[in-house]
């Protein structure tokens, strides 16, 4: 049967007077439902902002930013599937740069946790005491004295500024891919925690990752031209893992000044 234009169902009209009748209840229950979501989303902002400045901006704004990335982010940080594809590499990606007799060994215990976000991509767990931060910058330093030819040091741009890095020097070809919007960083240190984040060849960042020095940016190889190479390397927690961790970060310079030598 036909409705007479302009009227509604008896339904859609009794549903209508219902809400009308209670709109004061339903904004309340509207609410009480969506407390437990603000509150999720209050409690990842406060996890997200204690972690400190790195990447994007250090609020709000930030964590949206970050927060619309993660739904890009690959749920397996460990996985060494990516570099197995050596059919898509160049001569300069095939090669390990670690150093004959300068091979990294399997790293003891347990792998550490490391935050969720995206950016800052952070270790939550067996972080580095600052002296040992600050040994680890030191061994950085060194790294760059001894090779003033080939690297430049400066504020990360990957980390907006606020972590020092090493580059390839502005004089140097570079003929392997690396991140668009910071073509010659190699490698940065995260102050905050000791970790820090390399650029290797392919098969070297399998290396690390399978002997359980680090981990994949959880962007690496999915979105923005994050390099599926683009690793975390954990922070070292004594004299032993420094070194590793250096010889790590010489790997990640042979590899960026493409073979030349380094000291």
């Amino acid at each position: 049967m036909a409705l007479s234009s302009g009227r509604l169902p008896h339904y859609e009209s009794s549903l209508l007077e219902i809400i009308k009748a209670n709109r004061t209840s339903l904004s309340i229950l509207a609410s009480l439902l969506s407390l437990p979501l603000v509150r999720l989303a209050y409690l990842d902002y406060r996890g997200w902002y204690d972690l400190g400045a790195g990447g994007v901006p250090h609020n709000i704004f930030g964590w949206a930013l970050q927060s619309a990335m993660r739904i890009f982010a690959t749920p397996d940080t460990k996985s060494t599937a990516c570099y197995e594809t050596a059919g898509n590499f160049s001569n300069i990606q095939r090669r390990s740069y670690f150093k004959m007799g300068a091979e990294i060994p399997h790293r003891k215990g347990i792998r550490p946790k490391t935050g969720v976000w995206v950016a800052p991509h952070r270790q939550l767990s067996m972080t580095s005491s600052k002296e040992m931060v600050t040994a680890l910058e030191a061994e950085l330093a060194g790294i760059y004295a001894a090779n003033d030819s080939l690297l430049e040091k400066g504020p990360s741009k990957l980390e907006g500024g606020y972590s020092v890095a090493l580059f390839v020097h502005p004089s140097l070809p570079l003929n392997h891919k690396t991140f668009p919007t910071a073509p010659r960083e190699i490698f940065h240190i995260h102050e905050s925690e000791g970790s820090s984040h390399a650029i290797l060849s392919p098969v070297d960042a399998k290396t690390v990752l399978e002997k359980g020095w680090g981990e994949r940016h959880g962007l690496s190889g999915r979105v923005g031209g994050v390099p599926s190479n683009y690793v975390m390397i954990y922070s070292p927690r004594d004299e032993e893992e420094l070194d590793v961790v250096g010889r790590i970060a010489r790997a990640a310079v042979g590899y960026g000044v493409e073979g030349r030598e380094i000291h």
